[in-house]
This record gives structure tokens, C-alpha cells and sequence, in this order.
């Protein structure tokens, strides 16, 4: 069974998060941009990716913000 989650990391070189599709396929992220972060257990939190001095989500009525940490892999849905 095929899982829904992808890999998000960061690359250095082009300067953006890139969701990797397969081995040799990936998908750079802009800014505006909406996504499922998975949070584990069954959890997950729809955001949007932004840049401001640094990259971060958004979520919430409230517009909450974190920060997102270059050398971490988030898994994500698009």
C-alpha cells in the first residue's frame, strides 16, 4: 500500500523546499502554497508555506506561525 506522505527538504542549491515525488523527481515550493504536515499518529495540520527573513507555515483562523527547520524532512500532502 502506497502512503500518502512525501518528503519536504530543503535545498541549499535552489533555495526553496522540495517535495521529492521518487528518486529522481521533485517538486519546488513557493511561497502561498497550501499542504498537509503530517504530525504523526493519525494527525495532521493544514498550512501554508511562507518566506519572510526565513521559511515557515501558517495555520489556523488565527494565522499561527512556525518556523520550519532546514535540516529537518517533513513529510507532507499536497
Amino acid at each position: 500500500m502506497k502512503t500518502r506522505w512525501k518528503e519536504m527538504n530543503y535545498n541549499e542549491e535552489l533555495d526553496c523546499w522540495v517535495v521529492l515525488w521518487g528518486e529522481n523527481l521533485g517538486y519546488k515550493m513557493r511561497y502561498g502554497e497550501w499542504f498537509d504536515l503530517h504530525l504523526g499518529y493519525g494527525r495532521t495540520l493544514p498550512c501554508r508555506l511562507e518566506l519572510g527573513r526565513d521559511w515557515y507555515i501558517v495555520t489556523g483562523r488565527n494565522e499561527v506561525k512556525f518556523y520550519l527547520k532546514k535540516n529537518e524532512t517533513y513529510q507532507v500532502d499536497l
